[in-house]
């Protein structure tokens, strides 16, 4: 619209000119517009809801003329609460993995749900292992678990055939796990088993699997020679490559796409003294969202470290953060408890839709 605009005012005052431009003009047409677009007027309509819509019609093109939709993104200046989600049969939120806006996989340690968060759960699983973030989704939209046997199974998409990835050998057992939606690659956090040995004596590494299921890549000691992990609970891949490993005992540890240890982070510099990191996430400028278990707080950082913002969750009557999902096409944050088996919902990105021609800006 700005196109035309802008060639109508500058055409308007040369009659000939402005008659053949507006005789040649053709308006895109535009395809594809979702049925739920149409709605009752009687009933409530959520903004949001209709700006996702929105986002999804596909503009086609006549002649040269061609435009498509994109969306411009914005840190709000003070996240807030939109909403919450009690999901049945669940006692706890421990980890949140998206196969798509409206249904995802949340985890209790006891089983593991698909649920479309609207009362209705999809598929039970109860084979999960009893640790924290032992789930993902890959872009197949299939899931990937630790059984109880700490082997890593996959569940097609359909829910209907169960497969074993990688079965458990030696001693080594797997303690968290995530995909890779820029590389297909699986990373996964495994403690070798002393037999119950003192925990001190544990050896903790990130192993690399690529789309075949071929180990490619080793990480487990700082350049000192030290270990550079030791209760992982949580890991995730931030887009530039960043790994990052929510551990309980060193902090939030981070290191670069070729495995060489960056930082730990242990909590914001002063003010809050009691930090254990649990749930983490990363959004779409790079920063990472961690859940502080004991501080009930999600902490907002950039891929250096920095603290941006605080999200304090107990006044808005969640206790004991623990998991957290990031939803990549509604940019919110979702949050489950140790308390409750509600999620909280925030908002703290704004989305603005902007139109742009295949070459050059309008």
């Amino acid at each position: 619209m700005k196109e035309y605009v802008h060639r109508y005012e500058k055409l308007a005052n040369k009659s000939v000119k402005f008659l053949l431009f507006i005789k040649k003009t053709s308006i895109p047409k535009i395809t594809d517009l979702p049925d739920k677009i149409m709605c009752n007027l009687n009933e409530e309509i959520e903004t949001e809801g209709i700006l996702e819509l929105l986002v999804e019609i596909k503009i086609t093109e006549e002649g040269k003329r061609q435009l498509n939709n994109e969306q411009m993104l914005k840190l709000m200046p003070q996240g807030m609460l939109k909403k919450y989600v009690a999901v049945p049969d669940l006692i706890h939120g421990v980890h949140i993995s998206f196969l798509t806006s409206d249904r995802i996989w949340v985890n209790d340690g006891r089983s593991l749900i698909l649920t479309d968060l609207k009362d209705n759960n999809l598929h039970h699983l109860f084979d999960l292992s009893e640790l924290y973030g032992v789930h993902t989704v890959n872009s197949a939209g299939e899931l990937i678990y630790v059984d109880k046997d700490w082997n890593i199974n996959k569940l097609s998409a359909d829910n209907t055939t169960k497969s074993t990835l990688i079965k458990r050998t030696e001693r080594w057992e797997p303690w968290c796990i995530c995909h890779s939606s820029s590389t297909e690659d699986l990373l996964d956090m495994m403690r070798f088993d002393y037999d119950n040995a003192s925990i001190s004596l544990s050896d903790v590494k990130c192993i690399r699997y690529n789309s075949t299921v071929q180990s490619i890549q080793t990480i487990q000691y700082h350049e000192t020679g030290k270990q550079l992990y030791h209760e992982p609970v949580y890991i995730t891949e931030n887009h530039n490559g960043d790994i990052i490993v929510s551990d309980t005992e060193k902090g939030v540890v981070f290191t670069d796409r070729e495995g060489k240890y960056s930082f730990t982070y242990t909590g914001p510099p002063e003010g809050l003294s009691l930090f254990m990191p649990c749930g983490i996430c990363v959004d779409a400028f790079l920063n990472i969202l961690i859940c502080g278990r004991l501080d009930q707080t999600i902490q907002m950082i950039n891929k250096n470290g920095l603290l941006l913002s605080i999200l304090p969750t107990k006044q808005d009557g969640m206790v004991q953060p623990l998991g957290l999902g990031y939803d990549e096409k509604s940019h919110l944050v979702w949050m489950g408890s140790g308390k409750t088996n509600r999620l909280c919902v925030y908002r703290y990105i704004e989305r603005l839709i902007i139109l742009h021609r295949a070459q050059g800006r309008l």
